[in-house]
């Protein structure tokens, strides 16, 4: 079982990527595989929708593959000005139904705010449904996200440790009833 996760963060000490890898340490525990695509050192050009798919640059290209070749996917992103991050929205760009129908989708979301990034959440919620991939309903955000994590990655909310390593088991299980 292949998963890619899209991290729609470009900072170097990422929280949305300390989040994403909660999960992706429970989906390799029970078997999967997973691709971490931080878009901190993939750098995809702007999306434009005058470029025809066979003029892609290679870079697009291979993304656009590993992302189609994959059982599932993860959207994490940190909440921007009540949505999210420009570069997941630019990497979404490229992908349409051909890539994304029928796929599982774990989403989770990181926020500056004491709220949590509810709008980001439903946006991706959105996306989704527009590309035909099934969205877990469970789509954890950690608030507060720049003291929410311990030395050691974990989240010191072991509630909301809990939450995401909860998504990443139901991600498995998802994709292998599919199967």
């Amino acid at each position: 079982m292949k998963v890619v996760a899209l991290v729609g963060s470009t900072r170097r000490n990422s929280t949305t990527r300390k989040a994403t890898e909660i999960v992706v340490k429970e989906i390799e525990r029970h078997g999967g595989c997973v691709e971490i695509i931080h878009f901190k050192d993939v750098k995809l050009p702007m999306y434009d929708g005058d470029l025809k798919k066979e003029n892609y640059p290679k870079e697009i290209m291979s993304f656009i593959n590993k992302v189609a070749s994959a059982d599932g996917v993860i959207l994490a992103s940190p909440e921007y000005h009540g949505s999210l991050s420009g570069v997941l929205k630019n990497a979404l760009d490229y992908l349409g139904a051909r890539e994304m129908s029928g796929k599982i989708a774990g989403i989770l979301t990181t926020a500056g705010s004491k709220l949590g990034a509810a709008n980001t959440v439903n946006t991706l919620h959105q996306i989704c449904r527009n590309l035909h991939a099934w969205a877990l309903p469970q789509s954890p955000s950690v608030p507060a996200a720049y003291e929410a994590f311990d030395e050691n990655g974990s989240l010191k909310d072991k509630k909301l440790q809990e939450r995401l390593e909860s998504l990443g088991r139901t991600l498995v299980r998802e994709i292998k009833s599919r199967k």
